[in-house]
């Protein structure tokens, strides 16, 4: 069992709606070693040897669709941007045309109750319709996948103006369409909003891009289902699994969102967490706000380090 022990450094805080602080118990990896070679392939072990700071690009903006094509993401293709029907491939088809914001991050998530949330928003998911949550926006959107250049105009679309273009003899029609920013026009009767009133707790499960993940990934979930129950606070968060995001050396990757969020600052990205871990996750973490330092993956400027 995971042993905690009181630090002596100072808590630490930073600008933000909510009154992180930064905590330093000490983790003991042994037992989560021993969970490595006894779950996980030799040649796939976790990286206990780097430090986790600054291990993870922490997005400015992270948009995560509800999956309607499988229940498990670890059934995911490897690189989900490839793969045809998920709102991933309809963007990346479109980067040309209608480029993203810098530091943006598209992601497929299946949470748990995944279909009754799904039916909750009524999404027909046969007709091609899309629910997506939108961090730090606190939105969730729903609209068809026809409408995806719309779509990224409206809440994901870069605000770089289109530069005045060079006649160039020697380039393909191709070429010069791809450098093209096309001019979509919003209607904005193809979206619905709501505002998301749950915290988010999401864990990378994406077996086909990375074993570690799809393995520890589903035990996590199960875990903090458990934890939040258990303090009958499983009605304030949404709970599942994301593709991949990065850090599969990290397994397990959990991403913490809280309802609070105002900006990218209060996405809490940990690394290297075991089911004996999900407890202090979910009292100190969620509960009380407290980031806890040797799990997290992000980075020192938030403490003025």
């Amino acid at each position: 069992m995971l042993k905690r022990f009181n630090s002596t450094a100072t808590p630490s805080t930073y600008s933000s709606r909510i009154n992180w602080k930064l905590i330093n118990p000490k983790i003991f990896i042994q037992h989560d070693c021993d969970f490595c070679q006894q779950h996980f392939p030799p040649d796939k072990q976790v990286n206990f040897a780097q430090d986790l700071d600054k291990s993870a690009a922490i997005p400015s903006k992270h948009v995560m669709a509800l999956t309607t094509k499988h229940n498990r993401i670890g059934e995911f293709e490897s690189r989900i941007e490839n793969w045809l029907g998920t709102l991933a491939h309809e963007i990346h088809k479109l980067r040309f045309k209608v480029p993203l914001g810098s530091r943006t991050l598209i992601s497929s998530i299946v949470l748990h109750k995944n279909d009754e949330i799904l039916r909750q928003f009524n999404v027909k998911q046969h007709n091609g319709e899309q629910l997506v949550f939108i961090y730090p926006e606190m939105k969730i959107v729903k609209f068809n996948i026809a409408h995806t250049a719309q779509f990224i105009t409206k809440y994901l679309k870069s605000g770089v103006e289109e530069e005045t273009e060079v006649f160039n003899p020697f380039l393909k029609p191709l070429d010069i369409s791809s450098k093209r920013s096309t001019k979509i026009k919003v209607d904005d009767r193809n979206f619905q909003e709501w505002h998301i009133d749950r915290d988010l707790i999401v864990i990378c499960g994406h077996a086909k891009r990375d074993i570690r993940c799809g393995i520890l990934g589903p035990i996590l979930v199960d875990k903090f289902n458990e934890a939040l129950t258990a303090k009958t606070i499983e009605n304030d968060a949404y709970v599942g699994e994301i593709t991949h995001i990065g850090g599969h050396a990290f397994a397990g990757n959990v991403l913490y969102y809280p309802k609070e969020c105002t900006t990218s600052l209060d996405f809490i990205w940990y690394g290297r967490v075991f089911p004996d871990h999900v407890e202090m996750v979910v009292d100190d973490t969620v509960v009380h706000k407290r980031i806890i330092k040797g799990l997290f993956r992000g980075d020192n400027y938030k403490y003025g380090a």
